[in-house]
């Protein structure tokens, strides 16, 4: 329902987030033909310019197209990942037609602190490498993820070789293989941090995921968390 309210949000933003929890939550999906100008007025008891205002935004945010002749669709996917075995998540995303890109991307070298030391098995006081990223589909964030990487091998600090599949540029620039790995998951709710990075409010739910994976010498290489925003995805696991 729309706040009609004095000092309540403009009219447009209450529509816009209306339409766009609807499409997260799957009501339209992607490749349906969204509903139009006259339908959503009548429907909100809005005006055409909100209904118009509302509807561009959420076409700069992905989640609509506007095309001549065709009309307004959604193109919004509710992105599903797939756990049975470890790939890159730009793979994983590969196999479902999406392209991912990089907004964010900063490598550096630190030391490596209790827990870090204690996943990748260094010692408190060992230097290890340190990637912050922030992967995005349709140019709506979908992952903000933090790698530390062992100091086994030599690996440069520069931020754009590391903006596309880290696994793939591990295997093919550096014969570094990904043996096997365990994911752990659990529902936390996003601080300041992970709220900016993924364009969403504190506090709001998201999925937290440590992954640490092995080399083909059965040494430990990788310690990384994510997270991904409750309302952009999914995950099924083959049993």
């Amino acid at each position: 329902m729309l706040n009609r309210e004095k000092g309540a949000p403009p009219l447009y933003h209450q529509l816009k987030e209306i339409l766009k929890q609807e499409i997260e939550e799957e009501k339209y999906k992607k490749g349906d033909i969204f509903l139009t100008e006259r339908q959503l007025q009548e429907k909100y008891d809005v005006s055409r310019v909100t209904v118009r205002q509302a509807v561009s935004e959420l076409v700069n945010e992905g989640y609509l197209q506007s095309s001549r002749g065709v009309g307004t669709t959604v193109v919004f996917n509710k992105i599903d990942e797939n756990l049975k075995q470890v790939i890159s998540f730009s793979e994983e995303m590969g196999r479902h037609g999406i392209t991912m890109m990089t907004s964010h991307c900063v490598m550096s070298r630190e030391r490596a602190g209790k827990t870090v030391a204690e996943n990748l098995k260094l010692d408190q006081d060992s230097y290890c490498y340190k990637l912050e990223r922030v992967r995005c589909a349709q140019n709506i964030p979908v992952v903000y993820s933090i790698t530390w990487l062992t100091n086994k091998y030599r690996l440069p600090i520069d931020n754009d070789l590391y903006k596309d599949s880290l696994y793939k540029l591990l295997k093919e620039e550096y014969g570094i293989v990904i043996a096997r790995g365990r994911d752990t998951f659990e529902a936390v709710l996003a601080t300041e941090v992970t709220g900016k990075f993924l364009n969403i409010d504190p506090g709001q739910p998201v999925f937290k995921r440590i992954r640490n994976t092995y080399d083909q010498d059965n040494d430990v290489l990788e310690y990384t968390i994510c997270y991904y925003p409750g309302e952009r995805y999914k995950y099924s696991v083959e049993l």
